[in-house]
């Protein structure tokens, strides 16, 4: 994972949870000033009803209580004045109600429905305190809406002169309503609630609407952070960490003086390339060659042209490999080439391009030099030191036969004398008690040390 991404990453969760945090919290806090006012309105509500009740009650009845007996007037009554009042603002204020409702009312429009009656229901049996005021929602959706209720609880001796018994009332209000609703109140019962409904879908819309204008002003803000910090720490940090990075790599897997990787980086491109090669099936070989002479070299012309014959032998080998080829400085003046995918031949023909341009250019100062090769295949079971245990032997076997060759490893000696074993005779060592084995490889001079007329000497 590459240090602009993980850069991004930590950025992006950083601001995404901040995002989240954010809206969480803004979305709490528009819905609680959303509920505040709505209680705010339904307390407005309740205590304009509450003051036109006293209103009617202070002002307004003293004076038409004289016509009772003549002509009962609904205006009179504190409940009557209030509802009538607050329902006018209906026009103008949907979902806005309020409402006195009662089990048993005079005035049938007031009668308590299944909810209201349960909250009466809760201040007759104690479940609710007299003193206090309840308060809790109702509806759903658009209908849904924020009650305030107030029990009515009989506390006024004057209030049993229209509602104890029909006897009792005045005629009037019995030629109005009836004998048949309103009676047998009790002093000191709760026969009804006082009820605020306020519509709590207004206050929600808009705490929602608030709530997506914010976020995608916050999205947004949080957008453009994240692009100017992602720009400006990547050229500020990212970048040149990447450079000193791409630095420190190329320190540690590349040869300062050739500019070609070093031999850890080869031994990790080497097994990466036998793990491909034995999934393919196909081969792989490496060439392993050294400058000749290059002591020599060294005290003759000083180490400063040594090294300028490294560095030009490491140019024109790189101008003779394919992509997928690597070449190596494997110590001193020691080379060492991976080629994928090439069989003998071809890396015994690599290996001959590579001393031909060598050898056929002369280097400043120094003139003409020459390397030996050695040139090892993978046998698919051998591990990687062995395979280049190989070349190297076929490079110190090209330096005793002249050097300014190309010498092949071949397989093992077991498969090498099976193949001169003529049909039908039983197998034996071709040497004899005492003597060497025999050499395990072929060597192949370089055009200008063959004879004529030759291809090759078979080195036995």
């Amino acid at each position: 994972m590459s240090l602009r991404l993980k850069f991004n990453l930590v950025l992006a969760a950083v601001l995404l949870l901040a995002v989240l945090g954010a809206g969480a919290y803004v979305h709490r806090f528009l819905q609680q000033a959303a509920i505040e006012e709505v209680q705010h309105n339904s307390q407005i509500m309740m205590h304009a009803a509450m003051a036109i009740r006293d209103y009617t009650t202070e002002l307004v009845k003293p004076h038409l209580d004289v016509t009772l007996t003549e002509k009962f007037l609904p205006q009179t009554v504190p409940a009557y004045a209030a509802t009538e009042t607050l329902r006018r603002l209906q026009s103008r204020f949907p979902g806005y109600e309020y409402k006195e409702a009662v089990l048993n009312p005079t005035n049938l429009r007031d009668r308590a429905n299944d909810w209201e009656e349960r909250i009466i229901s809760d201040f007759r049996e104690g479940r609710a305190d007299l003193k206090k005021e309840v308060t809790g929602e109702v509806g759903e959706g658009m209908h849904r809406a924020m009650y305030v209720a107030r029990p009515i609880t009989i506390k006024q001796a004057q209030c049993m002169a229209c509602h104890s018994t029909p006897a009792v009332a005045p005629p009037t209000m019995l030629k109005v309503y009836g004998d048949k609703n309103g009676f047998g109140w009790g002093m000191n019962e709760t026969v009804g609630i006082q009820v605020v409904k306020v519509p709590m879908y207004f206050p929600l819309e808009k705490a929602r609407q608030t709530f997506n204008t914010v976020m995608a002003a916050l999205v947004t803000s949080f957008a453009l952070l994240f692009v100017v910090l992602n720009l400006s720490l990547s050229s500020l940090v990212i970048e040149p960490m990447a450079r000193l990075n791409a630095k420190l790599e190329d320190l540690a897997t590349k040869d300062f003086l050739t500019d070609l990787v070093n031999r850890r980086r080869f031994f990790e491109r080497l097994e990466a390339g036998m793990a491909e090669t034995r999934v393919k099936k196909s081969q792989l070989s490496v060439v392993m060659f050294d400058i000749d002479f290059f002591k020599r070299i060294n005290d003759t012309f000083g180490h400063d042209s040594g090294d300028v014959v490294l560095k030009h032998t490491a140019l024109r080998v790189r101008e003779l490999l394919r992509s997928s080829d690597c070449a190596a400085r494997f110590g001193g003046e020691e080379f060492i080439i991976l080629l994928k995918e090439t069989p003998v031949d071809a890396a015994m023909a690599m290996a001959e391009a590579v001393r031909a341009r060598i050898a056929g250019v002369p280097f400043d100062a120094v003139g003409h030099v020459s390397a030996s090769f050695g040139v090892a295949t993978w046998d698919h079971k051998e591990d990687s030191h062995a395979l280049i245990k190989r070349a190297d032997t076929a490079l110190y076997k090209a330096k005793s036969s002249g050097r300014n060759c190309v010498v092949k490893a071949e397989e093992a000696v077991l498969a090498f004398e099976r193949k001169a074993v003529r049909p039908g005779r039983p197998w034996r060592p071709r040497s004899h008690p005492g003597s060497s084995p025999p050499a395990l490889f072929s060597a192949f001079p370089s055009a200008a040390s063959r004879p004529s007329g030759r291809s090759g000497v078979l080195l036995l």
